[in-house]
């Protein structure tokens, strides 16, 4: 049991069962709803109300989390999190169904930006560990239709009860670096205050927003943009499941640049990356062209953002303040999606995927150009990828 205490494998096992976690809960839940005779709008709610909760509750997330650590406060979320999948397999109605839905998706999501930053925080290099996160995802999300074919639907919400436990168990065998124990103890309270007064951080969370809002929502439309393409379902489905995979060597490979690389290079790379990618959607382009666009953009361009993030953050915000920084940049990037969903449907509705995708390109555009308005912060660069054991 020492041998695992603070080991590689005991991170490679928390990061791999906390985002299996992850996948397993969200992964089915229309189609689980749906089984019960829920209609698709009530299920559509459901999923709004949870991920609006998920947006507001951020700033909390971060404030309690700078107050009091991030390994205690992610143990209390997990802890959460099993009585949540329990209401959530007794709930008897949509109301109570709705209620623990959004419980256990703002513990989840509220944890999501403190594992980036517990991640960078190890005594490992931050790709070596965060990699293991994208494949636990993957592995979860074919776990969850093997578990609802072959047992029940709700023994795919058992098995995240599972990997909860041991996603506790393995967070009880990890620390963090001794130089962030010291943060956290640092006697100043953590406020919001420095942060409304920051101006390039305000002017970032802005473009952050905006950028992963546009990013996200080729997750909902994405695998039908391709079908009205031309593209058949079952390559349509195989290119969204490598488009994951594509994401795993970039993040196992983040200390070669993130740490190196200048961070508006960083900043501006993905954000342009986004706009081809939509450009070329909105285009009367080949079909092939658009795969190849999906596949180097679709996760990719999210992850550098929220490494980016991490590393702006590092070097522009005040060391007390940096965890309730990231989970505010996580609500706006929720925030962004919320604003964009409805304007990219009525687009589709009225003038189809190349007008949604006009429209997208655009703003997109509008945010790679203001990128670089944008006052790069002075302060040193960290070696927040690398890791050091200590």
């Amino acid at each position: 049991m020492k041998k695992f205490h603070n080991s590689y494998a005991a991170y490679l096992l928390l990061y791999s069962f906390y985002f299996m976690s992850t996948s397993l809960f969200t992964t089915l839940i229309s189609v689980y709803l749906m089984g019960k005779h829920y209609s698709a709008t009530q299920v559509s709610t459901l999923v709004s109300v949870a991920f609006f909760l998920s947006m507001i509750a951020q700033p909390f997330f971060g404030y309690i989390n700078e107050r009091f650590g991030i390994v205690k406060m992610t143990t209390f979320s997990l802890s959460l999190i099993i009585g949540g999948v329990f209401g959530f397999l007794w709930a008897p109605n949509l109301f109570w169904l709705t209620v623990f839905y959004g419980l256990v998706l703002v513990c989840l999501n509220g944890t999501a930006p403190m594992m980036e930053i517990f991640a960078t925080q190890s005594p490992y290099a931050f790709g070596k560990i965060r990699v293991w996160g994208t494949i636990g995802y993957s592995v979860g999300v074919q776990i969850a239709g093997w578990v609802y074919h072959q047992f029940s639907p709700q023994a795919v919400y058992y098995t995240v009860l599972l990997t909860i436990v041991l996603s506790l168990f393995c967070l009880s065998a990890v620390r963090m670096k001794t130089s962030e124990k010291r943060v956290e103890k640092m006697k100043e309270p953590v406020s919001i205050r420095p942060l409304l007064n920051n101006r390039p951080y305000l002017f970032f969370i802005i473009l952050i927003g905006l950028a992963s809002g546009v990013g996200n929502i080729g997750h909902t439309y994405i695998p039908e943009l391709l079908m009205d393409s031309g593209l058949p379902v079952q390559l349509a489905s195989t290119v969204v499941a490598l488009s994951v995979v594509v994401e795993a060597p970039l993040i196992f490979f983040s200390d070669r640049f993130m740490d190196h690389w200048p961070l508006r290079v960083l900043i501006t790379l993905p954000i342009g990356i986004l706009f081809a990618q939509y450009a070329v959607y909105a285009l009367p382009s080949p079909v092939f062209l658009k795969v190849v666009l999906t596949l180097l953009s679709k996760h990719t361009t999210g992850m550098v953002l929220i490494m980016v993030s991490l590393r702006f953050i590092a070097q522009q915000v005040n060391g007390k303040d940096q965890v309730l920084a990231m989970a505010i940049v996580q609500g706006a990037r929720y925030l962004g999606t919320i604003l964009l969903q409805p304007v990219a449907a009525f687009c589709i509705e009225k003038g189809g995927y190349q007008v949604m995708s006009f429209l997208l390109a655009g703003i997109v555009g509008t945010v790679f150009l203001l990128s670089f308005a944008l006052k790069m912060p002075q302060g040193k660069v960290q070696s927040l990828f690398s890791g050091t054991v200590e």
